[in-house]
C-alpha cells in the first residue's frame, strides 16, 4: 500500500543559520513538530511528502495531522478542491481540533471547511478528533464517523506504560519554563503569566515569537508589546531583557527533549510546550486558553486551570504540589489502545507497542 504523510514542518536547515531564520526556514510555529515528529514514529510503512500538490497519481492513502483547522477563521476550499481533482481513495485525518475561544462560542464553518471536512467523512473509515467538544462540532454539520483520540503527541513515546511521576521537592522550587500565547483578550493573564516567568522560571519557551524576540524592524511594535503585557511588577525594558535573555527556541524534538529533561516543572498555556515537558517526564501544568486546550486536556485527564483565571500571585513551588497526575494515569492505557484502534480501523501500519529507543525519527 502507498502511503503518503504530509508533512508542514522541515528537517533542521543549515549549520549557521541565526533562529530567526530556523524557524522561518522550517515552520511558524515549533509546536508543529511535537505533533508532526509523533505521528513520524508512530505510522510505519510510508513515504513523506512536504507539498501535497505533489500527490503521487498512484497514492492509496493520504495521512494528514492538523491541529486547528475547524474554526470560523479558516477556509480550506482550496485543499477540498486539491483532493476531489485527486484519485487518492482514502485520506486519514489524526487529530483534528475545532478552536473557539470557549465551549460556549459557537463555531460556523466555511463552505469550503464544510467540503473538506465531508470529504474527510467519506474517503476514511473515521476521522479522529482531539477532544468531545470537536465532535459535536461535526456532529452537528452531519459528520458522525468520528472518533476522540486526543493528540498524536502525547503518545511520542509510542509506550503503552507511559505515566507522569511527580517527586517531591520537599517545597523547594522546581527547574521551572513557562510559556504562552499572547492573547489580547486575556491580557491581563498573559501579564501576571509573564511576571511569574521572571520571578519563578528558568527560561521562557518560545514557539511562535520571532518578530517579539528577533525582528529589529518591529521594534515600535515590541515596545508596544512589553508595555501592553506589562502588569507593572517591573519596567517595560527589564521585562525585555529578561525574555531575551531567557528565551529558547527549539527547532527538533530531540533537543527540546533534552532541555526539557533538565527542569522538573512546566507552566503555560501551549499545549504542546506542555507536551514537551511531559514527555521528558516533567510534570507540566496546562492554562487553558481555548475550547481546543482545554477539551484535550479535560479528555486526557491532565491537570489544568483557565488562563483567564491565572493570577501570577502562586509560586512555582505551590502550583507544582497542586498538579496531581493519578487520573491521567490511571486512564493512559486505555487511551493509548483506542489511538491504536483508530489507526487499525484506518489501515494505517503502525509501530506502536514499545518503548521510544526501539524507533528512529523519520
Amino acid at each position: 500500500m502507498s502511503t503518503y504523510f504530509l508533512r508542514t514542518v522541515h528537517g533542521a536547515p543549515a549549520a549557521g543559520a541565526s533562529e530567526r531564520e530556523r524557524l522561518e526556514a522550517s515552520v511558524r510555529n515549533t509546536g508543529n513538530f511535537s505533533f508532526e515528529d509523533a505521528v513520524a514514529r508512530q505510522l510505519d510503512d510510508y513515504r513523506v511528502l512536504h507539498d501535497i500538490e505533489a500527490l503521487p497519481a498512484d497514492a492509496e492513502t493520504l495521512v494528514l495531522s492538523m491541529s486547528n483547522f475547524i474554526s470560523p477563521s479558516t477556509d480550506l476550499g482550496w485543499l477540498a478542491d486539491l483532493l476531489e481533482r485527486s484519485a487518492v481513495p482514502q485520506v486519514v485525518m489524526i487529530g483534528a481540533g475545532a478552536q473557539a475561544e470557549s465551549f460556549a462560542h459557537p463555531v460556523e464553518l466555511s463552505e469550503g471547511t464544510r467540503r473538506f471536512i465531508g470529504l474527510l467523512s467519506h474517503r476514511s473509515a473515521s476521522i479522529g478528533v482531539r477532544g468531545h467538544f470537536t465532535a459535536e462540532v461535526l456532529d452537528r454539520i452531519g459528520v458522525r464517523n468520528v472518533e476522540v483520540i486526543g493528540c498524536p503527541s502525547l503518545f511520542y513515546a509510542c509506550d503503552r506504560g507511559f505515566r507522569i511521576d511527580k517527586p517531591e521537592l520537599g517545597g523547594r522550587r522546581p527547574r521551572t519554563v513557562a510559556h504562552c500565547t499572547p492573547y489580547g483578550n486575556y491580557r491581563d493573564a498573559v501579564g501576571h503569566l509573564l511576571s511569574f516567568a521572571v520571578r519563578e522560571c528558568e527560561a521562557y519557551i518560545a514557539q511562535s515569537e520571532s518578530a517579539l524576540l528577533f525582528d529589529e524592524e518591529g521594534a515600535q511594535g515590541r515596545a508596544y508589546f512589553f508595555y501592553y503585557y506589562n502588569n507593572g511588577d517591573r519596567t517595560d525594558a527589564e521585562l525585555e531583557a529578561w525574555m531575551r535573555g531567557h528565551a529558547r527556541w527549539f527547532f527538533d524534538m530531540k533537543s527540546w527533549l533534552d532541555y526539557m529533561a533538565g527542569m522538573e516543572f512546566s507552566v503555560g498555556s501551549r499545549f504542546h510546550g506542555s507536551m514537551a515537558a511531559l514527555q521528558a517526564g516533567v510534570p507540566a501544568l496546562n492554562l487553558a486558553c481555548d475550547s481546543r486546550t482545554r477539551e484535550l486536556c479535560e479528555y486526557l485527564n491532565l491537570p489544568y486551570r483557565l488562563l483567564q483565571d491565572f493570577d501570577g500571585r502562586a509560586s512555582a513551588a505551590q502550583l507544582y504540589e497542586s498538579t496531581d497526575f493519578a487520573l491521567f494515569n490511571a486512564g493512559f492505557a486505555r487511551k493509548y489502545d483506542r489511538y491504536r484502534d483508530f489507526l487499525e480501523r484506518n489501515g494505517l501500519r503502525h509501530r506502536l507497542g514499545g518503548g521510544a529507543a526501539e524507533y528512529d525519527l523519520v
